[in-house]
């Protein structure tokens, strides 16, 4: 009896054992280098920090380049996005390059769904580039909205403008920028996407950029624009200005006129999980803009007479309102660009459109030169397993950012604050927002 019950539990500890075995997953050595773009020499990037995110289970690691640009980091196989990040400081980019800069020079990389295995386990390469730091950021995003039942679900989102500079500048002819690119990253590529499952403009009927349409310029579906004659609306350094959807107190039960006449009141359960945007100095509202061109209206978008309506310079997208993916599948890009400006730019279809299915109807996307971004920020599916492909190229924006809690969630994404001068903060600014931006399960609403 007594070598049975031995047996039992030398067999039940061999099944154990064997049972961790299959659940075990191997850890791997993985090799990355860095180097710096053709512009400066293609050299190898000492002292560069490279994030690998793991796309199925959301785990980072990280790794600091030495001298010849080489990391190796101990990693799980699964695919990965990577980035890289370098601060080089004024005395080193000058002696680097010979070129003077007033401040520190940021440069950055990266690369999407990088399949990292024993098998495929080819070091990839990470090219930095720089790219232009503006004065005017976009400081904070509000695009996740709040509950759909106790909250105002889209109805109160916001972006925020800051000025980061020592002087005061000036709003006028300000735009921004929703861009348009593939939603999610397909299951297998078309002769249209990218390497990363992104769409390849490169291929859209009528395209003559060739070889740079992915890198030189981004596209968008909707361009709104802050009205003036270049000097009516002034931003004083340290100073943020908020454009609002819809620029009322949310907090409290909206009550409109429907289209027939009838009064309807949109109740707010719960107070707390939204925000007071009857300050905003500026507001989209596009009822007016929806009539003249034979479309519908929400009955939601009201207007604030108290508030500066914002134009609309190019739109292609059906939202009747500013209307922000809530599940973050998006991007944004300021930049000044007055009627003229814009008319110049070239109106493409998606490369998913062969020639013989274009009408007038199609929907044409705005070819914006990435050279006129004043500002870009990449946002995320918070989930990493159902991530977009980047719509922004490196020099724009090398990151991205997401809100855990994910769609209506009453979270928003901030800069993070780099420094403080007096009473004045400045905003970190690397054209990274993986490294730039933090999360605030609160929007905070600061009317200046």
């Amino acid at each position: 009896m007594r070598k049975t019950i031995m047996y039992t539990l030398f067999f039940s500890l061999l099944l154990s054992c064997s049972n961790d075995d299959d659940n075990f997953v191997s850890v791997m050595s993985y090799e990355i280098r860095v180097n710096y773009d053709e512009t400066y020499g293609g050299e190898g990037a000492a002292g560069a920090k490279v994030t690998f995110l793991n796309l199925e289970d959301g785990r980072s690691y990280a790794s600091t380049t030495g001298d010849s640009g080489l990391a190796t980091v101990d990693i799980v196989p699964g695919n990965y996005n990577l980035t890289a990040s370098l601060t080089m400081s004024k005395e080193d980019f000058e002696t680097f390059t010979g070129q003077g800069v007033e401040g520190d020079v940021q440069f950055n990389a990266s690369l999407q769904n990088i399949a990292i295995t024993a098998e495929q386990n080819e070091s990839a390469v990470l090219r930095l580039v720089t790219g232009t730091i503006g004065n005017l950021l976009l400081k904070q995003i509000y695009y996740a909205g709040s509950d759909t039942k106790l909250g105002a679900i889209y109805r109160d989102q916001f972006f925020e403008i800051h000025n980061n500079s020592n002087d005061t500048l000036y709003l006028d002819g300000l735009c921004f920028a929703q861009l348009f690119g593939s939603a999610s990253t397909p299951s297998s590529l078309q002769s249209y996407h990218l390497p990363n499952g992104q769409l390849d403009w490169s291929k859209s009927v009528g395209q003559s950029k060739g070889d740079k349409s992915n890198t030189d310029y981004v596209y968008a579906d909707e361009v709104i624009r802050i009205p003036g004659t270049g000097n009516e609306y002034p931003l004083a350094p340290g100073k943020s200005a908020i454009v609002a959807g819809t620029a009322v107190n949310h907090k409290a039960p909206l009550t409109i006129v429907d289209d027939e006449g009838e009064e309807k009141v949109y109740q707010v359960e719960n107070p707390d999980l939204t925000v007071d945007l009857s300050g905003a100095p500026f507001e989209v509202y596009f009822r007016d803009y929806l009539v003249e061109n034979g479309g519908s209206f929400l009955d939601s978008d009201i207007d604030n007479p108290n508030s500066v309506n914002v134009e609309v310079a190019f739109k292609s997208y059906s939202g009747k309102d500013l209307i922000l993916d809530a599940n973050g599948r998006d991007a944004f890009a300021l930049f000044y660009g007055d009627d003229e400006i814009i008319s110049s730019w070239d109106r493409l279809t998606g490369p998913d459109k062969p020639i013989d299915d274009i009408e007038d109807k199609t929907t044409r996307y705005l070819q914006v030169p990435v050279s006129v971004l004043i500002d870009a920020v990449e946002v995320q599916q918070s989930d990493p397993a159902r991530q977009k492909p980047k719509r922004l190229p490196d020099v724009a924006d090398a990151g991205e950012i997401s809100v855990p809690k994910g769609r209506y969630s009453s979270q928003s994404v901030i800069r993070k604050q780099a420094r403080i001068i007096g009473d004045r903060v400045i905003y970190q600014d690397t054209n990274n927002s993986s490294e730039d931006f933090e999360v605030l399960d609160h929007p905070l609403v600061e009317i200046d």
